[in-house]
C-alpha cells in the first residue's frame, strides 16, 4: 500500500477530520483562505475591463479604478469628470468602489457613493464591496456602505456573508460592528459554516468569544457534521475550547465520519487541548486521533492519549497507528508504538502489512525498523503479494537485496 493509498484509505475510513484545512483538500470553511481569495485581482492596477454602462471600455474607467485603488480622491473626481462610469467593472468584475473598500480608502468610498456608485454591486465571485471591506476589517468603510443601503446579509458565490468573511480573517472590530448592527450570526455558507465555525477553525479566541456572546450557536454543524468545538480543537487552541465548552458545546458530537473533538485535538498535536477535553468528560474519538497523530510523527500526542486509556493497537478497518506512521516514514513513532504493544504485523482491510507499505514505497529506513521490530517478511495480502514482491514491482532493488540477504541467512 503506497503512502498515497494509505492516506486516502485512512481519510475514507475516519471521515477526514483533516479536511478542516491543512493538507486534506478543499477546506469546507472559507477560513483562513477567505482573505487571500478576496485580495486576488485587487492588488495590482486593473486593466480596463467589462463595463455595464455602457458596454464600451474607456481609458477613464481604468483611471478611475486605479485612482480608487490608490486612494487618490482628487484623481477619482478627475476620472469621473472625464466621463468614467462610476459602476464600471474590471476584468474580475470589480468596481472602483470595491477597490477602494478593499484598501480601506474611506474618503474615496464616500466620493464614489456620492457619485452614484452601487454599494451592493458584486464582482465575478459574488463578493460585494461590504464583504470585501469586512474581509479586510475596514470598519469605517463598512459603516459608509451600510449607511448607503448595503445589504448586511448579501452573500458571495459560496454563501459567505460579510460577517463570515470578517470572522474568517479575524477582523474583531468588523465582527463587533456587523453583529451589533443586525448581521445574523448563525447564517451558514453553502458549506454549512457559520461565522463562529470559521473563527474557531482559525483559532481566533476574541472573535469567537464575541460571536458566542452575540448568540452564535456553539453546536452548529457544517455540511460534514463538524462543530465549532471540533474546529477549535483542530486549531489547537485550548483557551478557545474552554470558551466553547463553557457555552454548552456538545462534547460528544460526531462528524459524518464518526470523529469527535478529541480526534481533531489529536490531529492538532496540541496535548493541552486533549487535557481540556478529557477533563471536561470527552473520552471518545481518541482511537482515531491516535492513528492520525501517528501519521504526523506525533509521539507526544500518542503518549498523552495512552495516558487516558487509548490503546496503541487501535484500528479502523485495518488501518493501524503503525501502518499510518509507516506511510509517513515516522521511524521513532514506529519504534515507540511497537515498544508499547502495537502489532507490527497487523493487516489492513486488504491484508497489507506496514512492511509491505514501506517496501512498496522504497522506505529503506522504515523497512529496517519494521524488520528489527519483528515484521514478517513472508506475510501475504489478499492478492498474494509479499513485501518482497511489492519492492520488486516498484523497482526498489536495494530493498529486494536486503530481503534476499535476510532470507539467505535463515
Amino acid at each position: 500500500m503506497s503512502i498515497a493509498v494509505v492516506g486516502t484509505f485512512i481519510l475514507m475510513v475516519l471521515g477526514a477530520p483533516g479536511a478542516l484545512g491543512t493538507t486534506y483538500g478543499p477546506a469546507p470553511w472559507r477560513a483562513p483562505d477567505t482573505h487571500t481569495a478576496y485580495t486576488q485581482d485587487r492588488t495590482a492596477p486593473p486593466a480596463p475591463g467589462v463595463n455595464d454602462e455602457p458596454a464600451t471600455e474607456t481609458e477613464a474607467d481604468a483611471q478611475l479604478m486605479q485612482a480608487a485603488m490608490a486612494g487618490r480622491s482628487a484623481d477619482v473626481r478627475k476620472a469621473l469628470g472625464a466621463g468614467a462610469h462610476v459602476n464600471a467593472q474590471s476584468s474580475s468584475g470589480t468596481t472602483a468602489l470595491s477597490f477602494a473598500a478593499m484598501h480601506g480608502h474611506v474618503a474615496v468610498v464616500h466620493a464614489l457613493l456620492a457619485a452614484g456608485a452601487d454599494p451592493s454591486k458584486a464582482d465575478s465571485s459574488g463578493a460585494t464591496p461590504l464583504i470585501v471591506a469586512a474581509s479586510e476589517g475596514h470598519t469605517p468603510v463598512i459603516e459608509a456602505l451600510a449607511a448607503r443601503g448595503a445589504n448586511l446579509e448579501a452573500v458571495d458565490a459560496d454563501g459567505v456573508t460579510a460577517l463570515i468573511a470578517a470572522a474568517s480573517a479575524n477582523r474583531v472590530d468588523a465582527i463587533r460592528w456587523l453583529a451589533g448592527h443586525g448581521a445574523q450570526v448563525n447564517v451558514r455558507s453553502q458549506a454549512g459554516a457559520t461565522a463562529l465555525t470559521v473563527a474557531a477553525y482559525g483559532g481566533y479566541l476574541e472573535a469567537a468569544r464575541l460571536l458566542v456572546a452575540r448568540g452564535a450557536d456553539v453546536n452548529a454543524k457544517d455540511a460534514n457534521g463538524r462543530t465549532p468545538l471540533m474546529a477549535a480543537a483542530r486549531a489547537g487552541n485550548a483557551a478557545l475550547v474552554k470558551v466553547l465548552i463553557a457555552g454548552k458545546a456538545d462534547l460528544n458530537a460526531e462528524d459524518g465520519g464518526g470523529s469527535t473533538a478529541l480526534t481533531f485535538a489529536a490531529l492538532s498535536l496540541q496535548t493541552p487541548v486533549v487535557e481540556v477535553l478529557e477533563k471536561a468528560g470527552l473520552h471518545t474519538g481518541g482511537e482515531a486521533g491516535l492513528i492520525f497523530a501517528a501519521g504526523s510523527c506525533g509521539t507526544p500526542m500518542i503518549k498523552a492519549l495512552m495516558a487516558h486509556g487509548v490503546s496503541v493497537r487501535a484500528a479502523r478497518n485495518g488501518v493501524t497507528a503503525v501502518l499510518q506512521a509507516t506511510g509517513s516514514n515516522c521511524l521513532d513513532t514506529i519504534r515507540f508504538l511497537v515498544a508499547n504493544g502495537a502489532d507490527v504485523n497487523a493487516k489492513s482491510a486488504d491484508g497489507s502489512t506496514p512492511l509491505m507499505a514501506a517496501a512498496g514505497d522504497g522506505l529503506m529506513a522504515a523497512v529496517q525498523v519494521l524488520l528489527e521490530a519483528g515484521a514478517d517478511l513472508d506475510a501475504t495480502n489478499a492478492d498474494g503479494e509479499t513485501a518482497w514482491l511489492r519492492a520488486g514491482v516498484a523497482g526498489h532493488m536495494e530493498i529486494v537485496d536486503l530481503f534476499r540477504k535476510i532470507r539467505a541467512q535463515r
